[in-house]
């Protein structure tokens, strides 16, 4: 109900909310962000909070709320906040607890990127004009115009704000001007006088983060970087849950795009600041992002993309005015938005496939982009192949019970003896364990794995003798972290639902790089490079990756870790004209195979639930390692 006082603490923050339905909304409306994996579904039970006072002017707790918290969690005033309905009006004071706060993540900005000529889509053109006089009363547009086509050999067009500045600049300039020309179709800035440099921006749209980079577009090189959390999470922290959110309200899509095109213009000041360039002096830009996002930055409906055939709205490349998606950088410059492939397969993929060159090798390569929604492309100069896959948020912490993104606190490697089964970590920031991100949840599965703490179908065996594996609320559980060791008020554990999701996960993955192989008639021994893209691919252990089946059984030096590729295919698009073309050739070449169209998927799937894989031939070299460590006696489960 409207008017209700909201207190959030520890922030401090205090405003009067109106219209907020939901404890969640009023969060978003006062700017404090809370964990909200599922998108306010009352799903993920990441969006934890307390109830200090106020609890009579909200609604009971809702069922999803006591499958999710205990009854010892209920009276202590735990809710959660998307479920947490404004009843009536008054004081309502939350606290939001550590693990419910949204840390700014470690992000990845860097990433393989390969050398292009560089011929960037705009350049600076000085001429010099002749004054007018009583004999030569030509326009001053048609004559600045002129000169230029005398430069260039041909008369582009002149865009509406540079045309409105040209007479106060030619004479500002005393009858010198540099044109900044796009493409050399079009004026799109002039500035008196002779000017050279030339910058221009490039942004990888990421559902969890933004990356930018501000280039040198004369001297070719990065002149500042930024990145920051993408600020549409609130709203859903995966594509799915954004899409239902624009799918519930029209004026849904307009709060998407408002909140990237704000996050982005924050990362066009802070890099401007950083390199001491005005926001004005960058004439191009660059973006690349899945199907969805790229569709929420442009203000197309995303809809369809989640409903089958699940269809992109758009596939080829297109180039819109800054000013019109209000990216406040020169008025008259263009954003340039790499191609798709597919629904769920977007610009990122083909920013990955510019940045590795797998689409000119004669080698045969696959590209693994790990996400929610994870990437993969197999192929080489003669064919390319590509997927997506539902591979879920666990690699980002979610459904996990600890489970957290790679922020401070978060154990990002383990490592367990096998025979005294004592735990070792390793957190970001160095900071007492609040929680594991995604790498350390491949890493807790394949050590639990290797130790025998539980078999190949990922089942406890509830008869080791370690206090740390022991009964929970519903199943069998491993504690990681002790509560006087760690920076929250709970033993930090792995439990079976954890490792069930862990398998989901990971299953989907292989399935995915299964039946691509397939689809090319090849195995894993003819795949000369397995290139692991994203910050979950460049953070998680090859070996343990492998050894839970999240990818075919190569060699380890056939693995290399790529970084973000995402974002350095959108900056060679920055640099070269020549890499637009290729990409958009990359997004028309690419076969798309639908995962749930193949006959086989079910079986696939299923099969890859198992640790490794439920066919031990497919996954021999890790099959061999865990038998030459195992140690004497039946299985941990008594099966054979």
């Amino acid at each position: 109900m409207a008017g209700s006082t909201f207190v959030f603490q520890p922030y401090g923050k205090r405003l009067k909310v109106t219209g907020a339905k939901t404890v969640l909304e009023a969060a978003q409306k006062i700017g404090v962000n809370i964990s909200s994996i599922c998108g306010g579904k009352g799903l993920c039970g990441k969006c934890r909070v307390i109830v200090r006072r106020g609890e009579e002017h909200l609604s009971s707790a809702s069922q999803a709320e006591k499958r999710v918290l205990s009854e010892d969690d209920l009276k202590s005033g735990f809710r959660l906040a998307c479920r947490a309905n404004v009843a009536d009006k008054g004081m309502i004071v939350i606290e939001v607890p550590r693990e419910s706060q949204v840390d700014q993540q470690r992000l990845l900005l860097r990433g393989v990127e390969r050398t292009v000529s560089l011929a960037p889509a705009v350049r600076k053109v000085t001429v010099h004009l002749e004054k007018p006089s009583l004999v030569d009363v030509e326009s001053d547009v048609d004559r600045l115009l002129n000169a230029v086509e005398s430069r260039i050999g041909q008369k582009p067009k002149v865009d509406y704000e540079a045309l409105r500045k040209v007479p106060l600049i030619i004479r500002e300039g005393d009858w010198t001007v540099t044109v900044t020309l796009w493409r050399n179709r079009e004026v799109i800035a002039v500035e008196p006088g002779a000017t050279s440099d030339l910058y221009g921006f490039a942004v990888d749209i990421g559902t969890t983060k933004l990356a930018a980079y501000l280039l040198n577009l004369t001297a070719g090189r990065t002149a500042a970087t930024a990145s920051t959390m993408n600020p549409q999470i609130p709203y859903g922290e995966d594509v799915i849950s954004r899409i239902h959110y624009i799918m519930e309200d029209e004026n849904n899509l307009t709060r998407l795009q408002e909140a990237v095109v704000e996050g982005i213009n924050q990362l066009i000041r802070e890099a401007c600041q950083n390199a001491g360039v005005a926001p004005e002096e960058i004439h191009d830009m660059t973006m690349a992002g899945n199907t969805a996002m790229h569709h929420i930055f442009l203000g197309i409906p995303p809809n369809y993309v989640s409903l089958i055939p699940y269809p992109a709205a758009l596939q080829s490349p297109v180039d819109v005015k800054a000013r019109d998606l209000r990216v406040k950088i020169d008025r008259g410059a263009y954003v340039h938005a790499l191609p798709t492939i597919a629904g769920f397969v977007g610009g990122d993929a083909v920013a990955d496939i510019l940045a590795t060159g797998i689409h000119e090798s004669d080698d045969l390569s696959m590209v693994i982009d790990i996400g929610t929604n994870t990437e993969i492309v197999l192929g080489n100069k003669a064919k390319l192949t590509a997927c997506s896959c539902a591979s879920g948020p666990a690699f980002e912490g979610a459904h996990i019970k600890f489970g957290m993104r790679a922020t401070t606190g978060a154990i990002e490697h383990l490592w367990i003896d096998p025979d005294t089964y004592e735990v070792g970590y390793r957190t970001i920031g160095d900071e007492k364990p609040r929680g594991l991100c995604g790498s350390a949840i491949v890493d807790a599965a394949a050590g639990m794995l290797k130790a025998e703490i539980i078999d190949h179908r990922g089942r406890f065996n509830m008869r080791l003798e370690t206090p740390r594996l022991r009964r929970g609320d519903k199943a069998g559980e491993f504690v990681l972290a002790w509560r006087n060791e760690a920076g929250i008020d709970s033993d930090i554990v792995v439990t079976q639902s954890d490792i069930r999701e862990v398998q989901l996960a990971k299953a989907a993955i292989f399935t995915g790089t299964s039946i691509l192989m397939k689809q090319m008639r090849v195995s894993p021994e003819m795949i000369h490079k397995i290139f692991l893209a994203g910050a979950f691919g460049n953070y998680v252990d090859p070996q343990n990756a492998r050894i839970i089946g999240m990818y075919p059984d190569v060699p380890l030096e056939r693995v290399h870790f790529v970084g973000n590729t995402a974002g350095s295919g959108a900056r060679m698009a920055l640099l070269s004209v020549e890499a637009r073309d290729m990409a958009e050739e990359i997004a028309k070449r690419v076969e798309y195979v639908e995962l749930g169209a193949d006959p086989s998927f079910q079986d696939e799937f299923l099969e890859a639930t198992h640790l490794p894989h439920h066919e031990v031939r497919r996954f021999s070299n890790v099959m061999k390692m865990l038998r030459k460590g195992k140690k004497k006696g039946q299985s941990p489960t008594g099966d054979d």
